[in-house]
């Protein structure tokens, strides 16, 4: 799982133009064979969605300390 996290936070780093570069494989490549359905797809999408609520959360929070100073 770490090296599955490391990856992961590089890829979404790419995707949102961060400084990290992703350089894997396609995601075509990457997941060919895996024979992967709509609900492995929305179940990744959802843990996704509840990381970045989270963050979001966090970042929310310091908003006094970085406002008027």
């Amino acid at each position: 799982m770490v090296k599955q996290k490391r990856h992961q936070s590089k890829f979404i780093s790419y995707a949102l133009g961060g400084p990290n570069q992703y350089s894997g494989n396609s995601m075509a490549k990457a997941h060919e064979g895996m024979n992967l359905q709509p609900e492995h797809f929305d179940a990744i999408a959802k843990h996704l969605h509840g990381a970045l609520d989270e963050a979001l959360t966090r970042v929310a929070a310091l908003r006094d300390d970085i406002l008027y100073k």
